[in-house]
């Protein structure tokens, strides 16, 4: 049976029974989705590993004690790759194959979304962050290695100290840390106030983030109702850095330039009646 992990919060790697799925059980389920489009079953498999997901967005995220949202709908976006693409004719476990796609799912977001202030810019940096970020998906997954293991693990493989290790890893995959949010623990001025700022840009909206994260998830709904296809040349194309080209992603489906076109264009209309069905339009992601 698979083991998906408690709440990172609390004890990360004990098993939660009541949500352990058998070999039987996962393949009935993806089957049910995959043959009869049944979400619930699709919804049912989320669920079941829901705590795997957060486990790894927790240990790939910064060095918090709070689970990165945005890594946790990557890691669903994984879950739900899998679940499309899974070969039921494959004698090999759901759950084994879902890692690859969380893992996958989870490195590519974080690459992409390396610290603003500290993003490497040499060929030679870029590829040793590159690195870190592999090494530390692949120690992410083992529910074996818990975060000081996996530390003294990278170190080795990096030939560096343990504390150059944590620094290193801090530097490629620490968060970006907001300006409002409080100077101290339970402070109640943020840390901007501690800035001079002679030319004030005005007063800070406070319901953006807010804003942000509820289209953040409306985005990622909508995505997820799409055919597999169109998804995956939507976010091919409009989300990956650098995009892909229409010409590359003709060669990787075996189609022409124009019919990824318009398989792309059917995924735009598709998304803006999700939108429309939750009183958003296209302008509201602009």
């Amino acid at each position: 049976m698979n083991k998906p992990l408690m709440h990172p919060g609390r004890g990360a790697r004990r098993v939660r029974t009541s949500d352990m799925l058998s070999a039987e059980e996962e393949r009935r389920l993806v089957r049910a989705w995959q043959d009869c489009g049944d979400r619930s079953a699709r919804d049912c498999l989320l669920r079941a590993f829901a705590p795997l997901a957060a486990s790894i967005a927790k240990r790939f995220g910064p060095h918090s004690r709070e689970v990165d949202p945005d890594l946790v709908q990557q890691a669903n976006l994984g879950l739900m790759k899998a679940a499309d693409r899974f070969d039921l004719d494959r004698d090999v476990r759901f759950s084994t194959y879902a890692v690859w796609w969380l893992r996958a799912e989870v490195q590519a977001y974080a690459r992409a979304n390396l610290s603003v202030a500290r993003r490497p810019n040499s060929a030679k940096s870029r590829a040793l962050a590159a690195r870190i970020i592999s090494l530390d998906a692949e120690l992410a997954v083992d529910p074996a290695v818990d975060r000081a293991d996996a530390t003294v693990r990278l170190a080795d493989a990096l030939g560096v100290g343990v504390q150059q290790a944590a620094e290193m890893r801090a530097q490629v995959t620490g968060a970006d840390h907001s300006l409002n949010a409080p100077a101290i623990v339970n402070g109640s001025e943020d840390r901007i106030a501690l800035l001079v700022d002679p030319d004030s840009l005005g007063e800070p909206a406070p319901l953006q983030t807010l804003e942000n994260d509820v289209l953040r998830r409306a985005l990622v709904d909508a995505l997820s109702e799409l055919p597999e296809r169109e998804r995956d040349i939507i976010i091919a194309t409009q989300v990956m850095d650098p995009p892909a080209t229409l010409e590359g992603l003709g060669q990787q489906y075996g189609v022409s330039k124009e019919r990824i076109r318009q398989l792309r264009e059917r995924g735009f209309e598709r998304l803006r009646t999700a939108f429309e069905r939750r009183g958003l339009t296209p302008d509201s992601f602009i």
